[in-house]
C-alpha cells in the first residue's frame, strides 16, 4: 500500500469519526440531522415510544421491549434537560443561512423546545405527548394507570418466546413504574397540587375494576393468549407454559403495583382539591395561559378564546335553526331540537348485534370519502384504515371515538376507535362528521401522508401541534360536506358538532379562568348542543384533567378556514384547492402562526408576487402521491 493510500485511509477515519462525533455529540453538519438526533434520544429515553413507533420491535435493533418508561421525577428532569440541550444546538445554526424547508424546522423546533421549557417553571406540570398535559399524572381519562393497561395489551407485539419473555419483563417492571408514579405524586402533593375529588374517586373505581376479574380474564392476559394463538409458532404446551407464567407475573408484580398505587390515592383522598378548575393551584393562572398558548400556538388570552366560543355558540345556533326549518321542526331552542332528534328511535342502532353493525357502518362510510379524495387531494385516496371497537376497561371515561396513525413500519394502519358503551350514545346522523374528523380526511388521512414526506426530519413527519391536526380534523368535517356526502340530517351533524367545539372554548375557560364548576359547565353544554348528557360529563370531565387541550380544535378550525378564504380572494380563479391542501399538509404540522407565513408564501409564489421561501417540491409530491 502507497503512502497516499495510507494517508487517504487514514484521512477517511478520521473524516468518520469526527462525523460520528458531530451526529452525537457535537454540532451536525445539517439542521436535519440535528432534530433527528432528538428525536432519537427521545426514543431511547422513552422505550414504550419506541414501540408505538412500530420498527425496532424483534429485530436484531430491539433493545427496549423488554423494558417500561421512566416516569419518576427523575425521567422527568431528564427530558427538561435534554430540551434545554437540543434549543441550544438548535439555536447554533443561523436561520438566515438555511433555505426553505430547513428553515421551517429552525423557527418549529425553536417554537416547540422554548415552549416545552416555558413548562417547566410549574413544578407539577406532566407532560406525556403533545395532548396529554396537565397537573394530575393519575386521572381516569388519560392517567398512566390506565393507559398503561392498553399499552400493554395493542402495541407490545407477540410472535413468538423471544417477544414473550420481554412481554414478561414489561409485566415484572410495572412495580419499577408505579413506584415511579408515586415519586411523582408525592412532589405534586407536597406542592399542594391533589386532584379534585371525583378524579381520585373515578380512578380508585377503574383500578377496583381491574383488579376485581380473575387473572385468566385479565386484559393483560388475554391479550398476550390471543396474540400466541395467532403467531402460529408456539405448540399448544409452550403457549400453557407461558401463559401460565404470564398469569403468576401478573399475580406476583402486576396485581401489588395496583393495590400499592390504589393505596396511595386512597390515602389522597383525604385531601382532594376543592376546585375544578388549575386557577385553585399555585400559579395557576399563569399555567393556564401556558397551556393555552402550548394547545392553541397563539397568544391569545382565556377571556379572548371565551368571547370567540360565547359568539360562534350564538352563530352556529342560527345555522342550526335554519336547518331545522327547513325540516319542518321548530327552530326555538336548538339545543333542545337537537336532543329530541338524538333520542329518536329511529336513528339508533338495535339488536344483539348492533355494535357489529355499527363497525360495518363506520368502515362503509370511510370507503365511500375515501375513494372521492383524488377530487380535492393530490395524494389520492388512502390504503388503508381500521375501525376498531375500544376496549372495554377504557369505554367508561372515554370519549366517543379518537384516532390513532399507522405504525412506521406498517404493521398497523390507522385506525378509527370507537366508544361502542351504550347503543343510545350512537344516532346515525351524527356518524359522517366523526368519521371525517378522525378518519378520512380527517386525522388518520392526514397522518399518513404526513408519514410518507420526503426530505423533512422524521420529528416533523410525526410530531402535531394540537391546533393544527385538531384545526384539520374539524376542516375535513366541512370538506366531506363540501363533496355533497350529506343531507340536511348529516349538515345537521356537523353543524352539531361545530357547536359543540365552540361550547369547549367557553367551557374549558369558563372552568379554568371563569371559575365554573364541573356541574356548571355540564349544564351549559347539555343545553347548548344537546348531546347526551353522559358524554358531556365525559367530555367536561377530560377538560378538567386536561386544561386548554379542548381549546385548540376551533382556533385551529378558524385559522384554517380564513388562510383558505384569503388564498381564494386573492388568486381567484387561479386559487387550486389541491394545490392549497399540498401545502399544508407537506410541511408537516406546524404552529399556526408558521403556518400562516408557508400559506402567505404560496399565495405570493401563485400569484407571480415573488419566488416561494418554501417550495412544495416535486419529491414531496411524488412521494406522497397517488
Amino acid at each position: 500500500m502507497t503512502w497516499a493510500l495510507i494517508i487517504f485511509f487514514s484521512l477517511l477515519g478520521v473524516g468518520l469519526l469526527g462525523l460520528v462525533y458531530s451526529l452525537i455529540w457535537g454540532t451536525p453538519p445539517t439542521i436535519n440531522l440535528a432534530v433527528e438526533r432528538y428525536a432519537l434520544k427521545l426514543a431511547l429515553a422513552d422505550p414504550e415510544l419506541l414501540t408505538q413507533i412500530g420498527v425496532l420491535d424483534n429485530t436484531l435493533l430491539d433493545f427496549h421491549s423488554g423494558r417500561l418508561t421512566d416516569i419518576s421525577p427523575r425521567g422527568e428532569a431528564q427530558r427538561r434537560h435534554l430540551d434545554r440541550k437540543t434549543l441550544a444546538l438548535i439555536r447554533r445554526y443561523d436561520p438566515d443561512r438555511l433555505p426553505g424547508q430547513k428553515r421551517i424546522t429552525y423557527r418549529m423546533m425553536c417554537c416547540l423546545l422554548e415552549q416545552n421549557l416555558r413548562g417547566h417553571r410549574f413544578d407539577y406540570h406532566w407532560a406525556s405527548g403533545p395532548v396529554f398535559m396537565g397537573p394530575y399524572p393519575v386521572n381516569h381519562v388519560c392517567g398512566v394507570q390506565i393507559d398503561l393497561i392498553q399499552f400493554l395489551s395493542t402495541y407490545h407485539k407477540i410472535n413468538g418466546q423471544r417477544s414473550l419473555r420481554r412481554y414478561v419483563r414489561r409485566l415484572e417492571a410495572v412495580g419499577w413504574k408505579f413506584s415511579g408514579l408515586k415519586a411523582s405524586l408525592n412532589v405534586r402533593a407536597a406542592a399542594g397540587v391533589i386532584p379534585p375529588r371525583f378524579v381520585l374517586e373515578k380512578t380508585l373505581a377503574q383500578i377496583t375494576a381491574f383488579l376485581a376479574d380473575p387473572v385468566q380474564e385479565n386484559p393483560l392476559f388475554t391479550h398476550a393468549a390471543k396474540k400466541m394463538a395467532e403467531a402460529g409458532r408456539l405448540s399448544q404446551r409452550a403457549q400453557r407454559r407461558w401463559g401460565q407464567r404470564i398469569k403468576q407475573t401478573i399475580q406476583d408484580e402486576v396485581i401489588p403495583a395496583y393495590q400499592s398505587l390504589g393505596a396511595s390515592l386512597e390515602e389522597l383522598l383525604a385531601n382532594p382539591n376543592t376546585s375544578d378548575g388549575v386557577w385553585n393551584l399555585p400559579d395557576g393562572e399563569a399555567y393556564y395561559a401556558y397551556l393555552l398558548r402550548h394547545h392553541t400556538t397563539t397568544d391569545l388570552t382565556a377571556a379572548q378564546i371565551h368571547r370567540i366560543g360565547l359568539d360562534e355558540v350564538q352563530r352556529l345556533g342560527s345555522a342550526v335553526a335554519e336547518i331545522l326549518v327547513k325540516m319542518g321542526l321548530p327552530p326555538e331552542e336548538p339545543g333542545k331540537q337537537l336532543k329530541a332528534l338524538r333520542e329518536d328511535p329511529r336513528f339508533h342502532y338495535h339488536g344483539e348485534d348492533w355494535r357489529s353493525a355499527v363497525i360495518h357502518d363506520y368502515q362503509l362510510i370511510l370507503e365511500t370519502v375515501n375513494q372521492r379524495m383524488p377530487e380535492v387531494f393530490n395524494f389520492g385516496a388512502l390504503e388503508k384504515i381500521a375501525v376498531e371497537r375500544l376496549p372495554e376497561f377504557k369505554e367508561p371515561d372515554s370519549p366517543i371515538a379518537y384516532a390513532q396513525p399507522p405504525t412506521l413500519d406498517g404493521s398497523k394502519p390507522g385506525t378509527l376507535w370507537l366508544n361502542l358503551r351504550d347503543p343510545e350514545n350512537v344516532y346515525q346522523w351524527g356518524m359522517q362528521t366523526l368519521s371525517y374528523h378522525e378518519g378520512i380526511p380527517g386525522h388518520v388521512y392526514q397522518m399518513a401522508q404526513a408519514q410518507k414526506l420526503r426530505g423533512l426530519p422524521t420529528f416533523r413527519r410525526s410530531y402535531f401541534f394540537n391546533a393544527y391536526v385538531e384545526g384539520w380534523a374539524l376542516y375535513a368535517e366541512l370538506l366531506g360536506y363540501e363533496l355533497g356526502l350529506e343531507d340536511d340530517l348529516g349538515n345537521l351533524g356537523r353543524l352539531q358538532a361545530l357547536l359543540w367545539r365552540a361550547a369547549r372554548l367557553v367551557v374549558d375557560t369558563g372552568i379554568h379562568a371563569m371559575r365554573w364548576t364541573r356541574e356548571q359547565a355540564i349544564e351549559y353544554m347539555v343545553k347548548t348542543t344537546g348531546l347526551p348528557e353522559r358524554d358531556v360529563i365525559t367530555e367536561v370531565e377530560r377538560y378538567i384533567v386536561m386544561p386548554g387541550q379542548a381549546c385548540a380544535y376551533y382556533i385551529g378550525y378558524r385559522e384554517l378556514l380564513a388562510l383558505r378564504q384569503k388564498a381564494q380572494a386573492t388568486l381567484g380563479e387561479d386559487f387550486d384547492l389541491q394545490a392549497f391542501h399540498d401545502v399544508i399538509i407537506n410541511h408537516g404540522s406546524l404552529p399556526l402562526s408558521l403556518l400562516a407565513e408557508v400559506v402567505n408564501a404560496y399565495i405570493d409564489q401563485a400569484a407571480g408576487l415573488t419566488p416561494s421561501a418554501t417550495p412544495v417540491t416535486k419529491a414531496q409530491k411524488k412521494t406522497s402521491g397517488k
